[in-house]
């Protein structure tokens, strides 16, 4: 059911437009994948890097430093791709001047807030969020115990799940 609605609007437009109407909605899919790749890709980046995501199981450093240069490399790789398929575009155009000014005046801002929230997703921190269990310094949940995480009780920072609380813990 789910791949008849994702192929239904291919299906339409190479039905009524043909081959090369399919080949317009590759480029336009592939721009729109294009826009949507930095804010999968640079999270996944910081939360497999992180020692206070991850803790024990952190990519080693090699894998990082190769991982981010592809990354930021793909990265400014869709950002160039995007900027100038839209100036070619732009150029290119069979619409009149009037509307190509209007067109470049609503898009180019929001190319410039794209590349804004990529830089700002970059290098945002990071909250601690791995809590070692191994560490002597943090008390048994299971047991009845409770710590504070930043000022707040452990019922503030995880709640516990009513559905969950009766299943028996392995020993």
């Amino acid at each position: 059911m789910t791949q008849s609605i994702a192929i239904t609007p291919s299906l339409i437009v190479s039905i009524i437009d043909g081959s090369s109407g399919a080949g317009r909605l590759i480029i336009i899919s592939s721009m729109v994948l294009s826009f949507e790749l930095p804010f999968a890709l640079l999270p996944l980046l910081k939360f497999s890097s992180s020692q206070t995501k991850m803790g024990p199981n952190k990519i080693s450093i090699y894998i990082i430093v190769v991982s981010w240069i592809l990354g930021l490399l793909l990265v400014a790789i869709n950002i160039y791709f995007l900027s100038t398929s839209f100036v070619s575009w732009i150029i290119d155009s069979s619409l009149p001047t009037v509307a190509n000014v209007l067109i470049s005046i609503i898009v180019f801002p929001l190319m410039a807030v794209h590349i804004l929230a990529v830089i700002y997703l970059t290098f945002k921190e990071t909250e601690v969020t791995f809590v070692d269990p191994f560490n002597s310094s943090h008390v048994n949940i299971e047991s009845g115990g409770s710590f504070q995480v930043d000022g707040m009780s452990i019922s503030e920072v995880a709640p516990i799940r009513e559905d969950r609380a009766d299943i028996a813990l392995p020993d």
